[in-house]
């Protein structure tokens, strides 16, 4: 395989998937409460590279101080080596890299961590360090005194490692405040902090920042798409009266009387938010095909009625990065092209030799 041609493919890819992420953020830019996404990637695992004759490269004798320690915040491991490699398992086949980042899970399995939302590092779906012999490290004890185990010395003709690539890895959701528009109605409220309002969906509660709100025919507080809002007891608010306000906190007044409460609630792991479409969110499912339960807290923001929350996307800096995109998509066509060009001389010219 030419791995020229397969890397810059895969960058057209991973280029035309960031697109689609962006032009959507950008199709956006005027739905009320609307977060924009980020497209993430990743490299292929890094593979061993070895000569195919199996002769031995000369190795240097073992160098002093091969490993460079740092503990970081929130109990965070940093390690570096120069002769040797660290094993790492992730879904798509070990990994050979130079220098390792992990934590130790609520299991005692050392793996990799994300930063979450709220500042936190998550192991979730992450990837475990292997030892040396490829076993997944657990309760090391002494970490900083453990780490000379997790180096693995490959044999004399492996030369290096190689990546195949580039690959999309998934959509991140910002979740940080977009402006505030006035609209003066009564039924508009805008969220000011990280809260959500919670819906009756079809298959249970779903999540929005839109608060775009209406009366059903049954007098029932529901969105624009006819979804009950739902109170602090999780049951509809249903509004009798023609005089509405809301106070800072969410409580609903109709002509001076408590009609109940909305319910905004704060998710601690916001980061397993998904969009479902409409602008709402629903949490993700786990491996096993069950939904992760939303970490419910109390809001501690505000609530401005006669306000909606604009989009968090900036037209400006969306088409930056567009162009940026674009740019970077012609350069891996001219990459592709020349090593198609190579192969075809290859065949033809040198076929004559």
């Amino acid at each position: 395989m030419n791995r020229g041609l397969y890397i810059g493919s895969t960058s057209l890819v991973a280029n035309q998937r960031k697109m689609d992420v962006l032009s959507n953020n950008l199709a956006n830019i005027n739905t009320t409460g609307y977060k924009k996404d980020f497209a993430i990637t990743e490299s292929f695992p890094e593979k061993l590279l070895a000569k195919k004759s199996r002769i031995g490269e000369f190795r240097r004798r073992p160098v002093e101080d091969n490993l460079e320690y740092e503990n970081l915040d929130n109990n965070t491991h940093n390690v570096k080596v120069k002769e040797g490699y660290f094993r790492v398992e992730t879904p798509r086949g070990e990994s050979f890299v130079k220098e390792i980042n992990f934590i130790e899970d609520e299991d005692g399995y050392l793996k990799t961590s994300y930063r979450s939302l709220n500042e936190d590092r998550k192991t979730d779906y992450e990837n475990y360090i292997l030892d040396k012999n490829g076993n997944r490290v657990q309760n090391p004890g002494d970490i900083e005194g453990a780490i000379e185990s997790l180096v693995y010395s490959p044999r004399n003709f492996v030369v290096g490692t190689m990546s195949a690539g580039v690959n999309f890895k998934r959509i991140h959701t910002d979740f940080t405040q977009g402006g505030v528009m006035d609209t003066g109605g009564s039924l508009d409220i805008a969220l000011m902090g990280e809260g959500f309002i919670k819906l009756q969906g079809e298959d249970g509660v779903i999540y929005t920042r839109n608060g775009s709100f209406s009366i059903d025919t049954d007098r029932n507080l529901v969105d624009l798409d006819g979804r009950m809002v739902l109170g602090t007891n999780n049951q509809p608010i249903t509004i009798n009266g023609s005089e509405v306000n809301i106070s800072e906190n969410g409580t609903i007044n109709v002509d001076g009387d408590n009609v109940g409460q909305i319910g905004i609630v704060q998710i601690g792991n916001k980061e397993f938010l998904r969009k479902i479409g409409d602008n709402n969110f629903r949490m993700a499912v786990n491996n096993d095909g069950e939904e992760i339960g939303a970490e419910e807290e109390d809001y501690v923001g505000r609530v401005l009625q006669g306000h909606l929350e604009t989009s968090n996307m900036n037209a400006v800096t969306g088409m930056v990065e567009m162009i940026s995109l674009m740019r970077e998509f012609e350069a891996n066509q001219k990459v592709v092209r020349m090593q198609d060009e190579m192969l075809e001389k290859a065949t033809t010219e040198l076929g004559r030799v």
